[in-house]
């Protein structure tokens, strides 16, 4: 009794909600194990890893292909979130199931299936929402579409005479709304849909249900795998009667852009029985789909009205639309600093939102540009920034800016171009920093040359006869700064320049 007293007014609200949310959502569910949680054998093997009951695999003979992840097994290959085929935290819970969809390499090869008798048999022309969770695995470099939900009143089973892994064809119900290439390795990635029940189906089936032919695959983006075949995690599986729920509507999370860019708006849920969408509110924009891509220039909202078996209901999404970085100008100026000449890059921007930083590039022929330095950007709405270049190439030197936001876009302001001429000052000293090679150039001359170095201790010395260019080999220098006087022949002049 003491401990009842130290528990809150509002704790024991929020249990007693939780309770009945998971107790009302399991009774809804009729798919049993709908998260894979409840098993006997803890994967450890290939050939160990059953599925937890009562899901098993639809071959006509045992054939494990082990489909079954647990964060109990002491198996790398087997457990939750790091296993052999990627790495993935469960939907929810601690484990979650697997299916392969297509092998481009082996003709109608690579299914695998994962099938559950439901706690009771579906009613004649009654309404049910299914949906499941899927996620491609992280060693595949493919995705495919066609990963499906197949409802049928006995169990079906692959033809393993030749193949376990063969094609079960079938004509499934539950597809995702235009059947999309599922491509997502990070994230789960809802598949729903709503179905009206012939009567007695009682044995779900998930996988692909199409041959090849009639089964698309495309690479994953920056994927660095290379496996040839398409598999997926699976987790949280339901079927629920939707005369026990109100399905809401779900127009989709709010969503931020730049202008010129598109975006997919509301789910991929089939089968809703009356929808409209509505642009700002008022203006009619679709009555046939559960979800589509929009590319508004402005920000603004999208509100979906939909009835399911005779619930009403709504959802807004607000979709902000953001001005693209702006380059309001961008300069060159060359300078002498010391007895050599530099390139001061100015530039101003606008509107800058997510700006990670600024890259400054060069160039010699104007196409194939290098970092020289990096600016972090200040994200205002007026922005000033300066960069100088103290080493531009002799000769003509092509300038650019390019910005990177923190989702990695990028944008690249014009290119400007200046002409470097070294030779038209007094001593100039290149490449700095020197490896092999040090060239000095002297307009009016080299009388004489000294280097030191950060000690003061002389390292050389040369006394010439009015040359205008001198190669010093380095290599046998050690690393570090050295200053370079040259007197120059004709003036007198003493000029003294810092090299590493």
């Amino acid at each position: 009794m003491k401990s009842i007293k130290l528990i809150t007014l509002k704790s024991i609200s929020l249990w007693l909600i939780l309770f009945f949310y998971f107790t009302v959502t399991a009774q809804k569910n009729l798919v049993p194990n709908y998260s894979f949680e409840t098993f006997t054998i803890c994967p450890t093997s290939l050939n160990n890893s059953p599925l937890p009951s009562p899901w098993f695999q639809p071959t006509s003979q045992q054939y494990q292909s082990g489909s079954y992840f647990n964060s109990c097994s002491n198996s790398a290959n087997f457990s939750v979130p790091n296993n052999y085929w990627g790495s993935q935290y469960a939907h929810s819970g601690n484990a979650y199931a697997s299916i392969g969809t297509i092998t481009p390499t082996l003709p109608n090869s690579n299914r695998s299936y994962v099938e559950v008798k439901l706690k009771d048999s579906l009613k004649n022309n009654k309404l049910y929402y299914t949906e499941y969770f899927v996620n491609v695995m992280g060693i595949f470099k493919i995705a495919s579409n066609n990963i499906s939900l197949l409802l049928t009143k006995n169990a079906v089973y692959v033809d393993t005479l030749t193949d376990p892994f063969g094609v079960l064809l079938a004509n499934p119900q539950i597809t995702g709304y235009k059947n999309p290439i599922i491509v997502d390795t990070l994230n789960w990635v809802k598949i729903s849909g709503i179905y009206n029940a012939q009567g007695g189906e009682q044995y779900l089936t998930i996988g692909n249900f199409k041959n090849d032919i009639h089964t698309t695959i495309i690479s994953i983006p920056n994927s660095i795998q290379n496996s040839d075949g398409v598999g997926y995690y699976l987790d949280d599986v339901s079927v629920i009667p939707l005369d026990s729920i109100c399905l809401k509507a779900d127009a989709g999370a709010d969503k931020t852009i730049t202008i010129g860019d598109s975006v997919f708006i509301g789910s991929y849920t089939n089968g809703i029985d009356s929808l409209l969408w509505l642009e700002n509110g008022t203006i009619p924009k679709d009555s046939t789909r559960p979800g589509f891509y929009i590319k508004p220039n402005s920000s603004t909202f999208y509100v979906l009205h939909q009835v399911i078996n005779g619930c009403f209901s709504s959802d807004t999404v607000f979709v902000n639309v953001l001005l693209p970085l702006k380059f309001i100008s961008y300069n060159l100026v060359s300078s002498l600093r010391g007895t050599k000449q530099s390139v001061e890059n100015t530039w101003t921007t606008a509107t800058e939102i997510n700006v990670s930083h600024f890259n400054i590039q060069r160039s010699i022929n104007g196409k194939d540009f290098v970092n020289i330095s990096k600016v972090k950007a200040n994200n205002k709405t007026y922005n000033e920034y300066s960069f100088i270049d103290e080493q531009p190439f002799n000769g003509v030197n092509n300038y650019r800016i390019e910005s990177i936001d923190n989702d990695g876009k990028k944008q690249y302001s014009a290119i400007r171009t200046l002409n470097i001429n070294h030779s038209s000052f007094n001593v100039v000293v290149y490449p700095n920093p020197a490896k092999d090679v040090l060239n000095i150039d002297c307009k009016e001359g080299v009388k004489e040359i000294e280097i030191t170095d950060y000690l003061g201790r002389l390292v050389y010395k040369n006394i010439t006869k009015n040359i205008n260019h001198l190669s010093l080999n380095t290599n046998h220098y050690g690393r570090g700064i050295y200053f370079i006087k040259v007197l120059n022949c004709n003036t007198g002049n003493l000029s003294v320049q810092k090299v590493i």
